[in-house]
Formats: C-alpha cells, sequence, structure tokens
C-alpha cells in the first residue's frame, strides 16, 4: 500500500522484515493538498478493504497513552521497536498514514478524522 489514508487493524506483524499486515477497514488513494499545510490530504480514490502489507521502516509511530482511550487525544511518538513490542502484547487499530509527498509515513492509533468518508486530516 501506497500514497494512501487508511483505517485498519494489525493482524500479522513480521519483526524480522519489519513488514506489518493490516485488515484495511476504509481509505483512499491520497495526495498532498496545499503545500502550507502539513496535513492536507487529498482523497483521490477508495482503497479497496483487505488485507494490505506495509514495509514498517522509515515510519513514525504514535501509540495512545492516555488511560481513557482514543478520546484522551494523547498520543505519543515511539519508536519501530517499541511498537512492536506494544502491539505484539496489546494487538493495534488506528491510522495508516502513507500520502505521497510526506517526509515519513506514520501509524497511529490516536484520535483521527472521518478517513471513510474522505476527510483525510
Amino acid at each position: 500500500m501506497r500514497n494512501a489514508v487508511a483505517l485498519g487493524t494489525l493482524v500479522a506483524l513480521d519483526p524480522k522484515s519489519d513488514v506489518a499486515e493490516f485488515r484495511i477497514r476504509c481509505g483512499w488513494y491520497a495526495a498532498r493538498g496545499k503545500p502550507a499545510d502539513p496535513l492536507a490530504t487529498i482523497p483521490k480514490r477508495k482503497l479497496h478493504p483487505g488485507l494490505w502489507k506495509v514495509a514498517l521502516r522509515g515510519f513514525a509511530f504514535n501509540t495512545e497513552t492516555y488511560p481513557n482511550g482514543p478520546a484522551s487525544g494523547i498520543a505519543h511518538a515511539a519508536s519501530l521497536e517499541a511498537w512492536e513490542r506494544y502491539t505484539t502484547r496489546f494487538g493495534w487499530t488506528g491510522t495508516v498514514y502513507l500520502p505521497f509527498g510526506w517526509n515519513k509515513p506514520f501509524l497511529s492509533d490516536g484520535p483521527t478524522t472521518d478517513i471513510c468518508r474522505g476527510v483525510l486530516g
């Protein structure tokens, strides 16, 4: 999966190759919008739901760390190794953010916009 923003659940993780497989519920192929807005992303066409493999090297990782869950809006950066340990223990559902033109793709289980309806941030 490339140039996309999606909501998914981690179903498999290979720490040796740093590849994860996600069950994508909904998402969009996307492109960067206004250069001045770091989160401006334009939906292009819908992403097919299903299983998608994603190479995780070079990603930024955010994990929800507030005890009240995703509604808190508090997420902290994590390394790939810390994210792998966390997801192996607790599982993971969240945002897979891979739009073209971004410096670094990221995964986050913090609050998000209405990705399924094309509001990509």
